[in-house]
């Protein structure tokens, strides 16, 4: 959180229009919000009810305007998309951006050293012995190597691959910085979250 709202703060023109997608309840632009209050805010979640009342819901992208928008963000969401579902959300991207937008995506770092400590935190939090990555998985993942993901991304990570999705997005839209978190200057086989600013292709 610390991170998206430094970078959405950083580009945010004067009396921006920003739209999240995959908003959950809106505490990422509810905090926003607070520091910027000359900002518009849109949310867009199917599965999740608003929790704030100065964020406004648009139950689906057909009700933004064309080149409307100044910032768009997806924090944590394209890796629970199936591929049809992340072109979708980039057509859509194209069609609501301004033409000097922001496109800010987030994901998790499923491969290098922090899958090992984000299996065994899966196993905690699940209340579970068994992972959903076997042995041979985990030593894969940790050295790069891609594994297979389940046909059903909803409610998993496992074979996530941030460098398939930066390649999916980076031949629709030229990809203009990159930050790993937690630790912007680690590689990103020591990193745990991947951050990408995207503007419109020229």
């Amino acid at each position: 959180m610390v991170v998206a709202l430094d970078l959405a703060k950083r580009i945010c023109p004067q009396r921006a229009t920003v739209v999240d997608f995959g908003a959950g309840p809106g505490l990422f632009l509810h905090s926003l919000g607070q520091a910027r209050n000359d900002i518009k805010l849109i949310g867009h979640d199917p599965f999740v009810a608003p929790a704030y009342p100065e964020i406004k819901y648009a139950e689906s992208f057909t009700h933004i305007d064309d080149a409307s928008v100044d910032v768009l963000t997806a924090f944590e969401v394209c890796e629970h998309l199936y591929p049809h579902e992340i072109e979708q959300l980039l057509d859509d991207a194209t069609r609501v951006m301004k033409p000097d937008a922001s496109l800010i995506i987030s994901v998790p770092i499923m491969y290098g050293f922090a899958v090992i400590p984000k299996v065994l935190n899966w196993m905690w939090r699940h209340r579970k012995t068994r992972t959903e990555y076997n042995v041979e998985e985990v030593l894969l993942s940790t050295i790069g190597t891609r594994v297979v993901r389940p046909e059903n991304p909803r409610d998993t990570h496992k074979g996530f691959d941030f460098r398939e999705l930066r390649e999916t997005v980076g031949a629709r839209f030229t990809v203009s910085q990159v930050r790993h978190s937690p630790i912007a200057w680690m590689p990103w086989w020591l990193s745990s979250q991947y951050f990408m600013i995207c503007r419109k292709a020229s």
